[in-house]
C-alpha cells in the first residue's frame, strides 16, 4: 500500500534525527573534561621537579614505589 502513497492509520511519523538536548549535554561534558585535563597538566608542570608534565611522579629503582615530590 505504501507504494501507492497510502498510509495505514495510527502509523507513527518518522522524524529525522538531529541535534537534541542530549547532544548538547554531551558536548558540554566533553568540553569540561578537556578543561579538567588541561588544568591537571598545567598543575603537574608547576609541581614537578623537571620540565615534563609527569615529572612529579618519580619511581625509586630499588623499591619500585611511586613518590610525589614538590619543589
Amino acid at each position: 500500500m505504501s507504494s501507492l502513497g497510502m498510509q495505514m492509520p495510527g502509523r507513527q511519523r518518522v522524524r529525522p534525527s538531529g541535534v537534541n538536548v542530549y547532544t548538547g549535554l554531551m558536548l558540554g561534558t566533553v568540553a569540561c573534561l578537556i578543561g579538567a585535563i588541561a588544568f591537571v597538566l598545567l598543575a603537574g608542570m608547576k609541581v614537578g621537579p623537571g620540565s615534563g608534565v609527569m615529572s612529579a611522579l618519580t619511581i625509586h629503582p630499588e623499591g619500585r614505589e611511586v613518590r610525589l615530590e614538590s619543589r
